[in-house]
């Protein structure tokens, strides 16, 4: 079975329009523009999965104290967004991620990826930044930051 390689890659952002820096052996950085925020993004390619994750989703680091509401939270999240995943990072950070074979991988399961990943971030960000708010986080919509 083929497998995408980082030429390959590499070639699909390229036709899809994107600028993108490689990031050392398997790993780029590219962003793009949803609705209301602008989402850094990260692709981490191995020889069994393509991982495509928004880090941070929210610039945002967790307070522990909000940790059970928090989780609960990211996993209501998760039941319903039954593509990608939210979860907290190493840095204590939200992101959203997909994850999809490199099997096989071309570039009409790439737009297909990057279409569901712009759709869920566009869909749950209000959402998220209105949850966080109810938690005790503020939000400031004038400056569009949490504070």
């Amino acid at each position: 079975m083929n497998r995408c390689t980082s030429e390959l890659l590499e070639s699909f952002l390229v036709d899809y329009g994107w600028a993108f820096r490689t990031e050392g052996e398997g790993m780029w950085k590219t962003g793009f523009r949803g609705e209301d925020q602008i989402f850094p993004l990260s692709i981490i390619m191995t020889e069994t999965w393509i991982s495509f994750v928004i880090q941070p989703f929210v610039e945002l680091s967790v307070d522990w104290e909000s940790w059970p509401e928090i989780s609960r939270l990211l996993l209501e999240l998760n039941a319903r967004a039954t593509m990608a995943k939210f979860s907290i990072s190493f840095e204590g950070r939200i992101e959203l991620s997909i994850e999809v074979l490199n099997a096989a991988f071309n570039y009409e399961s790439f737009s297909l990826t990057m279409g569901l990943l712009g759709y869920y971030a566009d869909s749950y960000y209000d959402e998220i930044l209105s949850d966080l708010d109810h938690l005790g986080y503020r939000y400031s919509e004038s400056l569009n930051l949490l504070t």
